[in-house]
């Protein structure tokens, strides 16, 4: 997904229609990563994202990653969120060109992977998503891509999957413009992003198609169309899925929103804002959220309605 922190009305209204329809000197050419495939991540007759899913959680085991899908928009979309540990979170100014090099290269192999070595994925997604963060949660690359610019491809390089991406009319989002902010220090009541992470998993339970994930320094949605944001801006974006027309109510969105909240209100750094996403058992934004970091950071519990901006999609299809 976008990160859009710090989204007005206005701005959050605009990334409703979208939803509906309703980074000095230049790094060298390098290969993506092609590694060998994994096994088990066989073709099927039965394609679903369900088990896209499940593959990707096989692809990517051993890596700090989540993956989810939905809507955006008419396209069905792969999101992938994933720590890249070998971007430098305190990358100087004489480094950030590698570094915006090595975030796209990283962005584009993997969404590369998951078409290549997970063949259902072509058959059932018209995007993926990759959003590549550093061990801070930085951000350092997003894309919104075309599964068709990837399918084909035979051990491509960073440049062949550049190519790739804009020979499908697809412009390739920018990396990091500006070097990360200085690390703080935590206050001594705050909790860590792993640990709040965790309680957010822990409230969802196993419920498939259920994904959290922390961005610094993301990008804000004006209009409905993407603009820098300030570099230490904080954006979690969560997502749970809905099977029932209850579950998208008002009431229900904002308990849920709540107990999210409440594992949010100690997080270091402070929260800028919360996204939330609703979706049917088809993958399909039901409920679009948005909770200023002033309301999670006052632990105001339970959330005022007047301060959880709500947009309702459509009705959940029952499963």
């Amino acid at each position: 997904m976008t990160f859009k922190h710090l989204i007005s009305i206005a701005a959050a209204a605009a990334l409703c229609m979208t939803l509906v329809g309703c980074s000095g000197q230049t790094a060298p050419p390098s290969s993506a990563r092609t590694p060998a495939p994994t096994p088990g991540l066989s073709p099927s007759s039965n394609c679903t994202a369900a088990l896209v899913l499940a593959q990707v959680d096989q692809l990517l085991a051993g890596q700090d990653f989540e993956a989810h899908y939905l809507t955006i928009g008419d396209k069905f979309t792969l999101s992938v969120w994933l720590v890249d540990p070998e971007i430098d979170p305190a990358t100087p100014l004489s480094g950030l060109a590698a570094a915006d090099r090595q975030a796209v290269e990283r962005g584009l192999s993997i969404s590369y992977e998951m078409v290549d070595q997970i063949p259902c994925t072509q058959r059932v997604f018209d995007q993926v998503n990759p959003m590549v963060v550093d061990g801070r949660f930085q951000h350092w690359y997003r894309g919104f891509l075309p599964i068709s610019a990837f399918v084909g491809l035979h051990e491509p390089t960073t440049d062949d999957l550049v190519a790739a991406v804009e020979a499908t009319g697809t412009a390739l989002e920018e990396p990091r413009a500006t070097v990360p902010q200085a690390a703080q220090t935590p206050t001594v009541s705050s909790c860590s992003w792993p640990e709040a992470r965790a309680a957010i998993h822990a409230y969802f339970g196993a419920a498939d198609n259920t994904a959290v994930y922390l961005i610094v320094g993301g990008r804000l949605v004006q209009q409905g169309n993407p603009t820098p944001n300030a570099a230490d801006d904080v954006g979690v974006e969560v997502q749970w899925p809905v099977r029932e027309t209850a579950e998208a109510a008002d009431a229900r969105v904002r308990e849920r929103l709540g107990h999210v909240a409440q594992a949010l209100a100690c997080l270091w750094p402070a929260v800028d804002s919360l996204e939330a996403f609703a979706v049917d058992p088809a993958g399909r934004t039901m409920v679009y959220a948005v909770v200023p970091g002033s309301i999670v950071r006052a632990r105001l519990i339970p959330l005022p309605p007047a301060g959880v901006h709500i947009y309702h999609m459509a009705t959940p299809a029952q499963s």
